[in-house]
């Protein structure tokens, strides 16, 4: 029955599911609908606000490009292709290959949710290993263990709610520091983390497809000569005798010298600062470092590197319209009168819910834990006191809304689909179907346990 919804859904989201692209400006209209008809914003005002925050992701844009490329770089080493070539002998059926991504996509994802280029790499090279793999649900379950990424120890919200000087300490709404024991550590948390993975791995068990479409079917396909494979990067400019200029770009000392400095400064970082050190920044410069050793001469890396670059784009197009819906939300007072409306019609016992909800709506606009939080934190702490309710567990109920909704926003898929999509023209309506039953099953569990824990 599973099985036969996860297939039917899947085919509707395939017809239906526009171009992430498309869903951006989609998205970007609707946004500016509800703010001229719900809140007092005028046209022109509503303008300003969107272009306002069109530029705002500027920075997360380019860590985000970062992290796509260097992650490619790196997994396509040599050293790590005969790594994924030991795994693809050890992995002889689909299952065990749809099982280790989400296995191990989920524990990196706990640590720190950029790992997750890293698991789109590993899709792609077992999915190409083993036969009877089907593509797109490789891709489903790369994207499904992101949902674990929530109850981490990367997540925005939490984090952010434990930094002296954040905007709601300073704004006076709250008077403390939320530390991580009342947030990500605390019992309410890793309850539901537990039934969470639980129901992960059923939906896996239940939701994979009997057999594989051939057009899906990488291995097949490859064995039969029907897809070729990207040939590995190799040092083909091999000769007797070689330019100054040649062989500095040839140089290993030079990529020697740079990567001690580099791995010194990282044991350093991480050894001053622990986990609480290991941000976007940190783990683009770890790649950096990583990617540039695996390869050794500068010129391999960098060929590597323009590898991985055509597959940006998609990023380069879409953040600035989401940034441009967060900055309508932000600046017109929409989010905080949203969030006020499902808070008015609340009760202490409903509470937590409407917060889950008010989160998994926002994040469809906004699908940015951080960026949500900033723009609906308020209000939502304000009731919080009112209702006598747990601040550590308000920010968990925001924050399970958020990854909920992640599971039918295509947004996170940017950072799976131009790895995946070098192997077979993957897009986020091939997947979306699959993830979209786990978003209904994901919200009915946690809709239950938020009210009952």
């Amino acid at each position: 029955m599973i099985r036969f919804l996860g297939e039917l859904t899947a085919e509707k989201f395939r017809k239906w599911l526009p171009d992430s692209f498309s869903f951006a400006l989609i998205l970007t209209f609707i946004a500016m609908v509800f703010a001229l008809t719900i809140t007092n914003t005028e046209p022109i005002a509503l303008l300003e606000n969107w272009y306002k925050g069109f530029w705002m992701f500027l920075k997360f844009s380019m860590q985000m490009a970062l992290i796509v490329v260097l992650g490619y770089a790196v997994g396509n080493a040599p050293a790590f292709s005969r790594i994924f070539d030991w795994l693809g002998s050890k992995v002889n059926n689909p299952t065990s290959v749809y099982l280790i991504i989400v296995f191990i996509g989920g524990c990196l994802s706990w640590i720190f949710w950029g790992f997750a280029v890293s698991v789109a790499v590993m899709g792609m090279e077992l999915a190409r290993r083993v036969k009877g793999t089907d593509y797109r649900f490789v891709g489903a379950c790369a994207y499904i263990s992101l949902v674990l990424s929530g109850y981490g120890l990367s997540v925005t919200a939490p984090l952010l709610m434990n930094t002296p000087g954040n905007q709601y300490m300073e704004q006076g709404l709250i008077d403390r520091l939320v530390p991580p024991s009342e947030t990500i550590f605390s019992t309410f948390n890793l309850t539901i983390l537990a039934v969470t993975i639980i129901i992960v791995f059923m939906m896996i068990m239940l939701l994979k497809p009997k057999q594989a479409d051939p057009k899906w079917d990488a291995a097949d396909r490859i064995e039969k000569g029907e897809l070729v494979v990207e040939k590995q990067i190799e040092d083909q400019d091999k000769k007797k005798f070689y330019t100054p200029a040649e062989s500095v770009d040839r140089s290993i000392v030079l990529t020697l010298l740079i990567c001690i400095c580099g791995i010194i400064y990282i044991f350093y970082h991480f050894g001053t600062k622990g986990l609480s050190g290991l941000n976007l920044d940190s783990l683009n410069f770890t790649f950096f470092m990583v990617g540039m050793a695996l390869w050794g001469r500068p010129s391999l890396f960098a060929k590597a590197v323009l590898s991985g670059v055509r597959g940006v784009a998609s990023i380069i197009i879409q953040f600035p319209f989401y940034a441009g819906i967060m900055g309508i939300f932000m600046f017109s007072g929409l989010s905080k009168v949203i969030a006020a409306w499902l808070i008015s019609i609340s009760s202490p016992t409903t509470f937590p819910w409407f917060v889950f909800l008010s989160s998994s709506i926002v994040n469809i606009f906004v699908p940015s834990n951080g960026g949500e939080w900033l723009v609906i934190g308020g209000p939502l702490i304000q009731a919080s006191k009112e209702f006598g309710y747990p601040m550590g567990k308000l920010i968990m109920a925001f924050t399970y809304g958020d990854l909920c909704t992640n599971l039918i926003q295509p947004f996170w898929t940017l950072i799976y689909l131009p790895v995946l999509g070098r192997l077979l023209d993957l897009r986020a309506r091939d997947i979306m179907g699959y993830t979209a039953v786990l978003c209904i099953v994901h919200f009915i569990t946690v809709s239950i346990l938020v009210m009952i824990l």
